[in-house]
């Protein structure tokens, strides 16, 4: 029998369906919000979905120059401009770092007054979910973390991914999966937990199947981003490499989990067979890895850093930063610099070795 110790996460509101983003004034009325700040990309700012979110938020400000990686002096400005126009609460309309951005923003007010937030999400990673706000602030991943600041109601609505390209909302989807792949494998997990991730599996598999049928694919994902962030179990390697890689490579988070995600897993099979085992049963697989890399090559995920525009060079530079905050746990441990260097370097190539 398993021994755990798991808290569930907080209970929140979670609308979904074809016309979610209708239901935004009611939303907004029941949080008693009577003027938000809508906080988008300059990107989604020029979509007809966004046309729609301005529509439905009623008394409103926009702030629609966020920026990947969520810079701290963009969250500075958000919350001044929510001071200086009154808003009592944020919409926010996009990706992770429109959501982290919101979350941020919160967090800086946390002690004095707590401003609500509605997360509208147009990817996959599950930001709209969690406690915590990954931004960047000279240069450097930073992590927030509080309860308060997950967003009181999240509005999955598939019209919103729908505004992307395509490509951008496919690759997205490799956030959720390597939630799953390093969930189901980490420290905190448990039956309750796998139960989660199993289930956000299939539905990745179910929305790779559906991909002709746009609305139904995102769907599908957009569910299984939720379930894949919900369990909040610990994450191993894979994703603390991300988290240095991406902003010093200029790699797109989403990418950046894809490759190291497959990477890192094919490095740590030998010493978790039974898990692999459950992911190749969800995602009806021979093994593990030919599952994970079947899904990621039909989504669009390039295999390699190098086919994402990434150099070489700079691989060197996130080993250091790696090894000097302490190289990441993993359930096969990673013994030093050189073998991080390892890892790197096949992340770049995207050609897996046979044996490790």
């Amino acid at each position: 029998m398993d021994a755990y110790d798991w808290s569930p996460p907080a209970p929140g509101r979670i609308v979904s369906g074809p016309s979610a983003l209708d239901s935004l004034p009611g939303l907004l009325s029941e949080l008693d919000l009577t003027r938000v700040v809508l906080v988008t990309s300059p990107s989604m700012s020029r979509s007809p979905v966004f046309a729609t979110a301005r529509e439905r938020a009623g008394d409103h400000v926009v702030h629609a120059t966020v920026t990947p990686h969520s810079p701290m002096m963009d969250v500075r400005k958000l919350r001044d401009l929510a001071v200086a126009t009154g808003a009592d609460g944020y919409v926010a309309v996009g990706g992770s770092s429109v959501i982290d951005t919101v979350k941020a923003a919160v967090w800086l007010d946390l002690g004095t007054t707590r401003r609500r937030s509605v997360a509208i999400p147009a990817m996959f990673g599950g930001a709209e979910v969690t406690p915590r706000a990954g931004v960047t602030d000279e240069g450097h991943k930073v992590g927030l973390s509080d309860e308060r600041i997950v967003p009181d109601v999240v509005v999955l609505d598939p019209r919103v991914p729908a505004a992307l390209p395509s490509r951008l909302a496919h690759v997205s989807v490799a956030n959720a999966l390597a939630h799953c792949v390093e969930g189901l494998a980490g420290t905190g997990r448990s039956p309750l937990t796998d139960a989660f991730y199993l289930r956000s599996l299939a539905l990745i598999r179910d929305g790779v199947d559906r991909l002709d049928d746009p609305h139904e694919a995102l769907s599908a994902f957009q569910n299984a981003s939720v379930l894949a962030a919900l369990p909040r179990v610990r994450m191993a390697a894979a994703h603390a490499i991300v988290h240095v890689l991406a902003p010093v490579l200029g790699v797109a988070h989403a990418v950046a989990h894809g490759v190291l995600c497959r990477t890192v897993m094919s490095y740590t099979a030998p010493a978790v067979p039974d898990r692999h085992a459950l992911i190749a049963d969800a995602l009806h697989a021979p093994a593990a890895l030919d599952g994970v890399t079947a899904l990621l090559d039909r989504l669009g995920v390039p295999r390699g850093l190098r086919s994402a525009g990434a150099g070489r060079e700079q691989l060197p530079l996130v080993a250091d930063a790696l090894v000097e905050s302490g190289l990441p746990g993993n359930p096969r441990s990673i013994g030093g610099r050189d073998e991080l260097m390892r890892i790197l370097d096949h992340a770049w190539s995207g050609e897996l070795p046979r044996t490790w």
